[in-house]
């Protein structure tokens, strides 16, 4: 089921054609973002952003904005892929059509999303202080760290509340303290090597209520691994698309400049040599790091921090293929770690230490 396009009620949006070399700002109320770490609750707040007045620019390769899915996501099974056929087992090639021409489809998120309604998430959310790492497009799963040690948690249903149980024990060389993520089924956790950052390698368990177990394996990411080898490079902040097929990072050299970079793969074979992800637009150098947190189930939007911001953004394209360039952007102001559902109708992220999600 289609949802149709939803205006704005805010007069301060504007379209314009990049044929008309107009600007476009999104101007959004509410008190200015602070760089300080401790940023307002959303809970508190009423879910609303601070300052997401960042402008947006326009692009003729720029898709449909109007959201695709129903209300919720898809009843699943354990492989993560909602039962329809419409979850997140597609491929990002699949979803994008042939040649990597501009989906039929309408995007899976809309540009002009007001998240709002923030509330913890329940069986996760303590005194402690977490901080979002992951979540798979089902709901069904999710990785986050609570005082700096990694939990995994999952629970059956999508009304249900999660059971984190105990702290992993991550294998020594590696840590969830650059970044981790969760393939679609729940099934494999990557992480980055600590504290060298220059591997990325993958976790698994057998099944999504069974421990996460052995050694972790590097060999899907020979290629990536080997890059940081001869270049110096390090890696945080992975992110794996819904078809498993697309994977995103933040790639420095030698800790000062860097950007996000993108590697693909066909099936479950090795993933590809990173290349640079729009050129330029993910810029930033030591401590002003892009780090992606979440992908859209389509391929079309990416969610990640800004350091030099300090707010989450968002950037969307026309295709999921790896040449669409992500150029228009949305501040998402005060969250951080954000990344949607299947639907992309609700979005989970960290408030203020607290873990939550907040409906469109």
């Amino acid at each position: 089921m289609t949802r149709s396009t939803r205006l704005s009620p805010n007069p301060a949006i504007h379209f314009c054609s990049v044929f008309t070399l107009s600007l476009c700002a999104l101007a959004v109320s509410g008190p200015a973002c602070s760089s300080d770490p401790e940023l307002a609750s959303l809970v508190s707040g009423g879910g609303q952003p601070s300052s997401g007045g960042r402008p947006a620019s326009s692009s003729g390769d720029s898709g449909s904005a109007d959201p695709a899915g129903a209300s919720g996501a898809a009843e699943t099974g354990d492989s993560g892929a909602p039962s329809s056929g419409q979850g997140g087992g597609g491929t990002s090639a699949e979803l994008a059509g042939a040649a990597g021409k501009p989906e039929a489809v309408p995007a899976a998120c809309d540009q002009l999303t007001t998240w709002s309604n923030a509330t913890s998430v329940s069986g996760v959310s303590s005194a402690a202080r977490e901080t979002l790492l992951a979540l798979t497009p089902d709901e069904l799963d999710l990785a986050f760290s609570r005082d700096g040690a990694l939990y995994v948690a999952h629970r059956a249903t999508q009304s249900a509340s999660f059971a984190s149980g105990s702290a992993l024990a991550v294998p020594t060389g590696w840590s969830a303290a650059h970044g981790a993520s969760l393939s679609a089924d729940g099934k494999r956790l990557l992480l980055v090597s600590d504290p060298d950052q220059k591997r990325l390698g993958e976790w698994t368990r057998t099944s999504r209520t069974s421990p996460f177990s052995g050694a972790i394996d590097t060999t899907a990411f020979a290629i990536i691994n080997q890059d940081a080898d001869f270049t110096g490079k390090l890696y945080a902040s992975p992110t794996i698309a819904a078809g498993d097929d697309q994977l995103f990072f933040n790639s420095s050299f030698l800790g000062a400049d860097s950007t996000i970079v993108a590697s693909s793969r066909s099936g479950t074979g090795t993933w590809s040599s990173p290349r640079t992800l729009s050129a330029g637009i993910f810029d930033g150098r030591a401590g002003q790091r892009r780090l992606p947190t979440g992908i859209s189930a389509d391929g079309r939007t990416l969610f990640y921090f800004n350091e030099e911001s300090a707010e989450q953004e968002a950037r969307f394209r026309a295709t999921s293929s790896l040449t669409s360039p992500l150029y228009d952007m949305r501040s998402l102001g005060a969250r951080r770690g954000a990344t949607p559902n299947f639907a992309c109708n609700r979005l989970y992220s960290e408030s203020n230490g607290d873990l939550v999600v907040e409906n469109d």
